[in-house]
């Protein structure tokens, strides 16, 4: 009898019942409420079959992201988009960085090709080096990029990333930059790589619902791509009806509630700071800079146990390559979440 699959992210809250789960880094404010609405609305015409490539949803995000509505693909969330991407590549070699999102390995796994990493350093904060573009090479296929990356929260330098485009499209490599955290810098249109499409044409862009609108739970992400043969190719890689009608319309309902995405960032970039200065004082070893909504630091072994003892997740890392059982990542919430979390932490017993 095969042993169950390892689980590798956070957010399991059906095996570890919590009050509180910082492990999982989404909206603290949960779906905006047109978008609830509108879900409730999809459920009751649920009797009927979703727009197969969600027309009225993509014509929004082509607003929403200043691109062509043909440059923009659905995904049961950017993780499927993933899959679907490598299903459609099936690379023999792939490129991507250590610690990083797992799923980038798995899914370049999944299809028989074998990933290389670039090893981050520690004493560097996890910042990409630029010893990135020497070791993407003719026979890379693919190179994953997430950007904030996960877990680290670090921002690849914009320079770099052209660099990097550029070296991807010299060596014929698709380059996947996974924007999934990146909504939650206020300024976020001048480091988006999307702006990018039209010149280099290996670029790919991942950008996902769950994150910025708090809807994990809809299962909803988008590719964005100035590539119409990949796009395509992912396309056909998927299964038809791949996202579902409540999706799709809570997708378009959250798209128009723009108070609610200058709320999130106010909110994420306060209590961002809150928390740092909190941890560095006398409960971590060591806290790293962060441009997300979400923060890596270094304490005890067993911090994670202890919390959970006491109601609350937090994100273990030492199941991240390149990261030991000291390294933990909190999500940044609301501030009575975070005092909490701060008051039960210090109350802890050695």
């Amino acid at each position: 009898m095969k042993e169950k699959a390892e689980y590798l992210h956070g957010g399991d809250i059906y095996h570890n019942p919590v009050d509180l789960d910082f492990s999982v880094n989404s909206n603290p404010l949960g779906m905006p409420r047109r978008s609830i609405g509108e879900a409730v609305r999809g459920i009751k015409l649920s009797g009927q079959y979703p727009d197969y490539r969600g027309e009225e949803l993509c014509r929004e995000l082509a607003v929403w992201e200043k691109v062509h509505g043909e440059n923009v693909l659905l995904g049961n969330g950017s993780a499927e988009l993933i899959y679907a991407l490598c299903f459609a590549v099936k690379p023999k070699k792939c490129l991507t960085l250590a610690p990083t999102f797992q799923e980038y390995a798995r899914a370049v796994q999944a299809v028989g090709g074998q990933t290389e990493f670039v090893n981050l350093k520690e004493r560097d904060c996890f910042r990409t080096p630029d010893s990135i573009l020497a070791a993407i090479e003719e026979d890379t296929d693919i190179v994953f990029i997430c950007n904030p990356n996960n877990p680290t929260g670090q921002m690849t330098d914009q320079s770099l990333l052209f660099r990097i485009a550029a070296k991807c499209e010299a060596t014929g490599t698709w380059l996947c930059v996974d924007e999934g955290f990146l909504s939650f810098l206020p300024d976020e249109e001048n480091y988006s790589m999307k702006r990018m499409m039209g010149r280099f044409s290996r670029l790919i862009v991942l950008r996902t619902f769950t994150k910025l609108f708090g809807m994990p739970g809809m299962r909803l992400g988008y590719m964005l791509s100035g590539n119409s043969f990949i796009l395509n190719s992912v396309r056909n890689s998927m299964q038809p009806w791949n996202t579902s009608l409540p999706a799709q319309m809570a997708g378009v309902a959250a798209l128009r509630d723009k108070d609610y995405v200058e709320k999130t960032r106010l909110l994420i970039a306060r209590e961002r700071t809150y928390l740092c200065d909190a941890l560095r004082d006398g409960l971590t070893d060591k806290v790293y800079p962060s441009h997300a909504n979400f923060i890596l630091f270094q304490a005890k072994p067993d911090l994670a146990k202890r919390l959970q003892k006491e109601g609350i997740l937090i994100r273990s890392c030492g199941n991240f390559r390149n990261l030991s059982n000291r390294y933990f990542r909190i999500a940044v919430r609301t501030r009575k979440e975070n005092r909490k979390l701060i008051e039960t932490w210090r109350e802890l017993k050695w």
